[in-house]
């Protein structure tokens, strides 16, 4: 940890300069996970920053980069905040109208695209005034136009070794003048509503998240951090990159997020940053694969979670407010009364082999970017394995707040990090204050302006904050639904009770306005097979067995059990089952899996409007 880092280059170099011999990233070559030592990142990251230097980035230049996760990613980022220049991610699943308008929105005057495919969406965009040159980050680069010149990543790093035989101390130097005040990165939105805006981002945000997450959670040099979310992203770019940065912790980069289960078993790590649909994914796997097992096999992992179960109970009534500890502070005095032996061969026979699928050394599991199902997390606090659920914003740096493995209350976000202020606003949103918050939006102080209040940001979030000072948040203030009866419901509540379901995939509420509450679901297709074959249906289509009357009747019973603990006005009377599931290519999800609800909601207007009478369609 470089405590007294004030710009998370000056983090890096520190880091470079005194732990040039331990791992510093890791990365699929030839098929191994292969090191990449301190001096190498540095080396690297030098040739990059010279290269641009040389190709006419300066300080306060922006430069973009249109990539998924990579080393070259990183080594990218650090070159150009080295030179006290402006990173501008862009999601690699957008589109040409998007990548084209956040080009000239932000200014960039250079990007480095990921292949082919990328560089095409900037070719296919109108040219952008102020771009001069893109940098090919994998492949053979096509000849410059007229308006773009395009070179390959080894290309910079040639023009990188150049510019460092006359202008090295130069460079050093100007890693040492960036400043706490220096805008280090415009992340854009990627938002469930609305055109994208430019969030400023400066050093010294980036330095007050990393100290207070440090404070918050235990980092260890021996850490190593499975990185697998976009680096467009805040959380992930912050919570995972800059993090690993400022403690010296080893990165490991995933090879997609397809192979994720596959790359921790290779990889062993020791943190993992995800969102809830990641976890629920891997819970709803796990159940459906236990089910297909022999008899014996499934009564022995039904006994040891039934235990868990037990256990879990007894634990979280001793302490009386719902906090759950980390099994070894707890279990020792507990467990004397609570039949410690079979949770030893419950832990050996089957929660031990579970683990082994996470790699086998997991001690932290980090969610956020979305409420965190609670059947999820007591599933995976049952087989060994801590979830800490946070809360934060693209426009608060990443968190505001996160539970602890020591200090761990399911259902919440946990409390506030240390130079965090938050406050509740009469209508219930959360207000925030703090260094870890952003200065405001780029080019759009009409934003900007309606995004504080007296110097606090509003979130957006309807919340509540306990007696013990842990957050919940309920909804997105925007997206609270308002019956036709005048009562209020919070639709992210009533989906998150539908994400441990096996054979939901996604779920969307509807019902502003109308005499009822509806929903659309999508199914997930891999448990939907399992389902039909249990179940003997036979199928030429996946697509049709969403009109299957088992199926039906199989969500329909979900419904009614989830009704049961809602208020009258919140109960879904009529659902419709989509043929296809929400996803990133059809503009449905954001890049974190967070379906967008308006587009949604416009898309399928028609099947909404058939689930209600003509009558009340009629009065709207």
């Amino acid at each position: 940890m470089v405590v007294s880092a004030k710009t998370i280059v000056e983090a890096f170099w520190s880091q470079v300069r005194d732990k040039a011999e331990r791992p510093a990233i890791m990365h699929k070559i030839k098929g191994e996970y292969t090191p990449v030592i301190w001096r190498e990142h540095g080396l690297t990251t030098e040739l990059a920053m010279a290269g641009l230097a040389r190709n006419g980035i300066t300080r306060g230049a922006h430069a973009a980069i249109l990539s998924h996760p990579s080393p070259r990613w990183t080594w990218a980022d650090m070159a150009i905040l080295s030179l006290g220049a402006v990173t501008v991610p862009i999601y690699p699943t957008l589109a040409v109208p998007e990548v084209e308008f956040l080009i000239k929105h932000s200014d960039a005057q250079a990007i480095f695209v990921e292949d082919l495919v990328q560089l095409k969406k900037v070719l296919d965009g109108k040219p952008a005034e102020k771009l001069k040159f893109a940098v090919l980050m994998n492949g053979q680069a096509p000849p410059s136009t007229a308006t773009l010149k395009i070179m390959t990543w080894e290309d910079l790093l040639k023009d990188g070794e150049i510019h460092l035989l006359t202008a090295r101390e130069e460079l050093a130097k100007q890693r040492e003048e960036v400043s706490p005040d220096d805008l280090a990165s415009i992340v854009y939105t990627s938002g469930t509503t609305g055109i994208p805006k430019g969030v400023m981002i400066h050093h010294r945000n980036i330095i007050a998240v990393c100290k207070a997450v440090g404070e918050r959670l235990d980092f260890k040099e021996q850490d190593l951090v499975l990185s697998f979310l976009p680096l467009s992203h805040v959380y992930e770019r912050v919570g995972g990159q800059f993090v690993s940065i400022f403690f010296g912790v080893t990165m490991a980069y995933a090879e997609a997020i397809e192979t994720v289960p596959r790359n921790m078993v290779e990889t062993h790590p020791t943190i993992i940053n995800g969102v809830p649909r990641f976890y629920e994914k891997a819970y709803q796997r796990i159940q459906f694969e236990s089910k297909k097992l022999p008899r014996p096999q499934q009564i022995l992992i039904n006994w040891a979670f039934s235990l868990g179960k037990e256990i879990q109970t007894k634990v979280a009534g001793s302490e009386g407010n719902g906090s759950v500890e980390r099994r070894e502070h707890t279990t020792n005095s507990l467990l004397k009364q609570l039949k410690a032996a079979e949770l030893r061969a419950a832990d050996r026979l089957v929660f031990s082999k579970i683990r082994r699928r996470f790699g086998g050394r997991l001690r932290m599991l980090v969610s956020g970017a979305a409420p965190l199902p609670g059947e999820v997390q007591r599933f995976f606090d049952t087989i060994g394995l801590t979830i800490v659920e946070g809360y934060g914003l693209t426009e608060t740096c990443a968190p505001v707040a996160c539970n602890t493995p020591l200090s761990n209350r399911p259902g919440t976000v946990g409390k506030p990090l240390v130079g965090v202020e938050v406050r509740i606003a009469g209508d219930g949103e959360l207000l925030v204050k703090g260094d870890t918050v952003f200065s405001g939006y780029y080019k759009n102080d009409e934003a900007t302006a309606d995004a504080f209040e007296n110097g606090w940001f509003k979130t957006g979030d309807i919340a509540e904050i306990d007696k013990d000072g842990f957050i919940s948040i309920r909804d997105r203030k925007k997206d609270i639904i308002i019956t036709a009866g005048g009562k209020h419901v919070a639709p992210q509540y009533i989906e998150n009770l539908f994400k441990g379901d096996p054979l939901i995939s996604h779920c969307l509420v509807y019902g502003d306005r109308r005499k009822f509450i509806t929903c659309l679901f999508t199914l997930n297709m891999d448990n939907l097979k399992v389902f039909a074959d249990k179940n003997k249906i036979s199928y030429t289509d996946l697509e049709e067995l969403t009109e299957h009357p088992l199926v039906i009747s199989a969500v329909q019973q979900s419904v009614d059990r989830k009704n049961e603990g809602l208020a009258n006005f919140e109960k879904i009377k009529r659902f419709s089952l989509l043929k296809k599931d929400f996803s990133i290519e059809e503009n449905e999800l954001t890049p974190t899996f967070k379906v967008k609800r308006k587009l949604v909601t416009e898309k399928y207007k028609e099947v909404l409007d058939g689930l209600y009478p003509r009558e009340d369609l009629e009065i709207q």
